[in-house]
């Protein structure tokens, strides 16, 4: 294997553990995790069609008494990496409470990631809900 070939490989191993921990920040409501990969910058076209801040994202989604996710759950996870930045697409599936109600939610998304002072942050975010 070529040394592209290796680099290439060890940037879809690394961005394909970092979309795992951001679903598993989301079960075990961790803030801290998406407040470092999200960069400062970053916004996302939710599955409702809204453009949102990181800052709206995490007050809206962590510490958030009557929500509660059970699972998340990311599959068919593609990765390109394009120099310092990649394209990662994948389907998203999300149960869990809110206001006492269950719910199960399955999204298709893509992240921009791009490499900043050696980490990867993402850059930009879209979510496509699916109808099951």
């Amino acid at each position: 294997m070529s040394s592209t070939e290796t680099h290439h490989a060890d940037v879809v191993e690394e961005l394909s553990r970092i979309e795992e921990r951001l679903a598993a920040a989301w079960v075990a409501d961790d803030r801290s995790f998406h407040e470092r990969v999200l960069a400062d910058d970053w916004s996302v076209i939710d599955g409702a069609g809204r453009v949102l801040t990181k800052a709206e994202v995490l007050a809206e989604s962590f510490g958030v008494e009557d929500r509660e996710i059970t699972l998340g759950r990311i599959d068919d996870l593609k990765v390109r990496p394009f120099e310092n930045w990649a394209v990662v697409t994948g389907r998203t599936h999300v149960t869990g409470r809110h206001r006492d109600e269950p719910f199960e939610v399955t999204l298709r998304f893509t992240d921009v990631f791009a490499r900043r002072d050696g980490d990867w942050q993402v850059v930009a975010s879209q979510a496509t809900l699916l109808q099951e």
